[in-house]
């Protein structure tokens, strides 16, 4: 079969599971590597070849800078100093608040970044009682402008600068993307001021997180009356939970709230027992054990945040080791003394048979426990916090050292020492030769998901040259762009681009589009400069799905949004930014 013709079934195939999420993304990225290297598309030196990439190993040392900036303290506790001192309205906390999360993500990774001000707008949306939708999917936005703006602001920007190292041209200059950049950055942060912060549904409720995964109908109290078969027994004899489908959450026993080790608590005359389950099981327990159902209170974030427990939101890392396992399997309540009560997924909330559901990347989960247990869970690296934690504002012990380090990793690839890649591996080297992160951290810092998609999805841009195809395609929009210029070129590359990364990742899309685009150029005769640049700022342009940038994955279930809240929010915002990077990149880039 024609090489070209096997490659554009393996790239419809891929395309194909990416947009069903028939597989996680890293496994269809390694599944497409396969398929290159069983169709002789690829020889194996050259489907090894991502995993030694510069860009690859660039990337992971990113990740744990991000991360040592992140344990350092420095960044949340001046973000909630920022959100302190806001005064009578949350619009100067908001905007301060967008703009530090834009510069920082500039530096360092963008999840790193949201991981940082998600608990803090939160909490802003909280005092000052505002829906959390009109706050985190601006914060989103945010953090991709910022990226946009410099070479180790996105691992896509680091992946095209190696590509176009490897074909021969000069790689991508640590501030070469910062004057179109910014200007994509202040007139983002503008729009998004005017219209998402303003006119974004009030989607997540910042009162009542009951409300909000409406678990009022399956949450209640019951009491245990005088008489009643279950006085002496065990939640466990009783075998409550298997016979009825009930979950104990917690026992009230003379004003005390106990949340530990229910399943050994020998029940008395007078216990409340706060319950989950649908309203239907609360019946049938009442009846076999004759309790009393007080039908006509409905349980608020307060009754069950008492000073022993508390109700609280957690978001699953990237890099959690729970990920594919479900509740059940895990035995979560006895692995970490909380219960699940309810668990949302890009808009999705799932309340029943919860324990059966395998969990997913950026899964939310409403957690009920102790008090010391909930705060010990949030602690953990499987899980982010989306509400702050006193400890998480205290600065560590020699905080000043990651920023620092940083920061002389940035210096030195700006005044090219060495190479952005040198500096880092150097950076993380003296954070680790002094003890201030350790390797297993810097282990757990590193998003391997994102690592093993970059390092197979390297290999398609390859084939692409290999087979002639992406010479092919390139000869073919030259052609067209011969009769309707290089500036319209420009346009339509851009928005083939944007497209594509709404649908694939933002690094697939840079592998897939990269070689194309330096076809047109050498096919139109100009330098391929600009149509680099062009790939490289589209790629990132990811505002109208959850799905098509991590940090807009991220918000979704916290800010409660819904599918067409991004496409409402972000269509504008994509027209716009098209029209105007491919206006003005060829006066930062000039065509010839």
């Amino acid at each position: 079969m024609d090489p070209q013709l096997l490659l554009i079934i393996v790239l419809v195939a891929t395309i194909i599971t990416f947009v069903l999420d028939l597989l996680p993304i890293d496994v269809t990225a390694l599944a497409c590597l396969a398929a290159l290297v069983a169709c002789d598309l690829v020889t194996p030196t050259e489907a090894a070849a991502g995993f030694g990439n510069p860009a690859v190993v660039t990337v992971m040392m990113m990740f744990v800078l991000s991360d040592a900036l992140v344990r350092s303290g420095l960044i949340a506790k001046a973000a909630h100093r920022l959100a302190a001192v806001a005064g009578g309205s949350h619009w100067p906390a908001a905007i301060t608040l967008l703009l530090l999360a834009g510069v920082l993500s500039a530096f360092i990774n963008n999840v790193a970044a949201l991981s940082i001000f998600l608990p803090v707008m939160l909490h802003l949306a909280k005092v000052y009682k505002i829906s959390p939708s009109r706050l985190l999917l601006p914060l989103s936005y945010a953090t991709i402008f910022g990226g946009a703006c410099t070479l180790i602001g996105t691992s896509s920007n680091l992946l095209v600068s190696s590509l176009v190292a490897e074909m021969g041209f000069e790689p991508i200059a640590m501030f070469e993307l910062a004057g179109l950049g910014l200007i994509i950055f202040g007139v983002g942060l503008v729009y998004t001021i005017l219209v998402p912060m303003r006119t974004l549904p009030a989607r997540g409720d910042e009162q009542s997180l009951m409300r909000k995964y409406r678990m009022s109908d399956f949450v209640t109290e019951v009491k245990i009356p005088a008489g009643s078969r279950l006085i002496g027994q065990t939640v466990l004899e009783a075998n409550i939970s298997e016979r009825f489908g009930v979950n104990v959450l917690e026992v009230v026993r003379q004003g005390q709230h106990i949340a530990s080790d229910l399943r050994n608590l020998t029940l008395a005359v007078g216990d409340l027992l706060i319950v989950r389950a649908t309203m239907e099981d609360i019946v049938a327990l009442r009846e076999a054990y004759g309790l009393l159902l007080l039908t006509d209170l409905k349980l608020a974030d307060e009754d069950l945040d008492a000073a022993d427990t508390m109700l609280a939101e957690v978001q699953l890392a990237p890099t959690s080791r729970l990920l594919g396992e479900t509740i059940k399997q895990l035995d979560f309540r006895r692995r970490f003394g909380c219960f699940v009560l309810a668990l949302s997924r890009t808009g999705e909330t799932i309340r029943k048979k919860v324990t059966a559901v395998p969990l997913q990347a950026w899964d939310t989960l409403l957690i009920f426990g102790p008090r010391a247990k909930v705060e010990a869970l949030e602690q953990q690296s499987d899980f982010m916090p989306l509400q702050e934690l006193e400890l998480k504002l205290r600065l560590a012990p020699r905080w000043w050292l990651p920023p620092a380090a940083l920061i002389g990793a940035v210096a030195l690839a700006t005044t090219g020492v060495m190479s952005i890649l040198e500096a880092s591996i150097v950076a993380v080297a003296v954070l680790l030769v002094l003890r201030v992160i350790t390797v297993q951290q810097a282990y757990s810092a590193i998003n391997w998901s994102v690592i093993f998609l970059v390092a197979a999805i390297l290999p398609l841009g390859t084939a692409m040259v290999n087979t002639g195809l992406a010479a092919r395609i390139g000869e073919g929009i030259a052609t067209v762009g011969a009769d309707l210029g290089p500036h319209i070129v420009i346009a339509l590359l851009y928005a083939a681009t944007a497209i594509l990364t709404e649908i694939l990742s933002n690094n697939s899309t840079a592998v897939l589009m990269l070689p194309i685009a330096v076809s047109t150029a050498v096919g139109l005769g100009l330098d391929p400069r600009p149509f680099v640049m062009t790939v490289t700022f589209a790629a990132s342009a990811s505002f109208l799905t959850p799905m098509g940038y991590k940090t807009n994955a991220m918000v979704y279930g916290p800010g409660g949004y819904r599918f067409l809240d991004y496409l409402r929010a972000g269509l504008p915002l994509k027209i716009a930014l098209w029209l105007l990077t491919s206006l003005l990149l060829p006066f930062f880039f000039p065509l010839q």
